[in-house]
């Protein structure tokens, strides 16, 4: 279950609920699987000395919280922070790919509209679709994969615009456009050291003297995608910084694009006209150094109490006994796992805060 709010809520009440919480938590919290698990918290300072058992009122279900306030805070903070890089900052994106990172394309879409966002990143052309439909006919919508010829209805349709990644795209780019009263404008991906999707140095050299070929394609953008910009120091930040600059001049004057969250925050010279964050915007740890990021976790997932009980020493908790109470111990189970996004890697070593307390997960997962 995922609730969108406008507002920052105390999620977790005594002897109710219970917060997962941590450093930059990820928002696929949303994903839910086939199984339960359940994790335990260990609680320290009870007094209650009888087993209890307790469960919200509202529902017997983890709720995912998404906090709108800070979706929308989120966007204004890098805003501002491109803002005092010089006079003409380079222009914020939204990548809103995989149902905007689990949590929900429509309310997150809607909300960057609201804020003036009107370009858009999406990996396939399904989400294409179905982004068009929430923000309407006027922002850019540009489409990671690139096209197929299963999909290829959709750009037309729904007025997207391919990332083109190689010349087999393009090929393919080219039988269809003819058959369009309308033609989308396209970008091209150049491939600068992710050696992942883009065109390589020499098709961007073929496709430099070709000029037929550019006008027929009404390219929009270049971009290409940084593949250690979490790490400032990372020589391959620069390199690529080269090589992008190099074959972009090959091409006709257009908008560029370089920079994703972690790449905001390697400066200006790599923002070049139009900045695209995906995971920033959500509130997840982008660089290796958290402390110079703007942006702020966006979800909190609340779960109930199931079981309130207290353990002597020497108790052994959960699958594979992993934990042993070191002390007389009272341990709360929750009803959340790894079904609800709660990770198994989280088991002994994450938290979750009951009534601002942070209580340690004890066992597995």
């Amino acid at each position: 279950m995922t609730d969108h709010s406008d507002s920052d809520r105390s999620f977790s009440k005594a002897r109710k609920s219970f917060t997962s919480a941590g450093k930059k938590t990820s928002p696929a919290f949303q994903r839910r699987g086939a199984s339960q698990a359940r994790g335990t918290a260990q609680a320290r300072g009870v007094s209650q000395e009888r087993d209890e058992v307790h469960a919200p009122k509202t529902t017997g279900r983890p709720v995912l919280r998404v906090d709108m306030g800070a979706v929308k805070s989120n966007y204004r903070a890098l805003e501002t922070l491109l803002a005092k890089t010089g006079k003409r900052p380079a222009t914020l994106g939204a990548c809103v790919k995989a149902n905007a990172y689990g949590l929900g394309m429509g309310p997150i879409a809607k909300a960057y509209y609201g804020l003036g966002c009107r370009v858009f990143f999406v990996a396939n052309p399904s989400e294409g679709r179905l982004l068009r439909e929430i923000v309407g006919k006027t922002p850019s919508i540009y489409v990671f994969n690139g096209p197929s010829e299963a999909e290829m209805p959709l750009f037309f349709g729904s007025k997207l615009k391919p990332v083109l990644n190689s010349m087999e795209q393009v090929k393919l780019w080219l039988a269809h456009i003819g058959k369009h009263e309308f033609q989308p404008r396209s970008a091209i991906h150049i491939d600068t050291g992710m050696n992942r999707l883009g065109f390589s140095a020499d098709e961007i050299t073929q496709l430099a003297s070709n000029e037929v070929l550019q006008k027929k394609l009404d390219i929009d953008l270049l971009m290409s995608h940084l593949a250690c910009a979490p790490n400032a120091n990372h020589p391959m930040n620069g390199k690529q910084l080269a090589a992008f600059k190099k074959l972009a001049t090959s091409l006709p004057p257009t908008a560029l694009s370089l920079a994703n969250s972690a790449g905001i925050y390697l400066g200006r010279d790599y923002h070049f006209n139009i900045v695209r964050p995906g995971a920033a915007l959500y509130g997840l740890q982008a660089t290796d150094k958290p402390a110079q990021e703007v942006t702020r976790p966006v979800v909190t997932l609340a779960a109930p109490i199931l079981q309130n009980r207290l353990h002597p020493k020497g108790t052994s908790l959960g699958y594979n006994s992993t934990f042993t109470t070191p002390r007389k111990s009272r341990v709360l189970t929750v009803g959340a796992g790894y079904a609800d996004g709660v990770a198994v890697a989280l088991s002994g070593k994450g938290y979750a805060i009951l009534s601002g307390q942070k209580l340690p997960i004890v066992g597995r997962v």
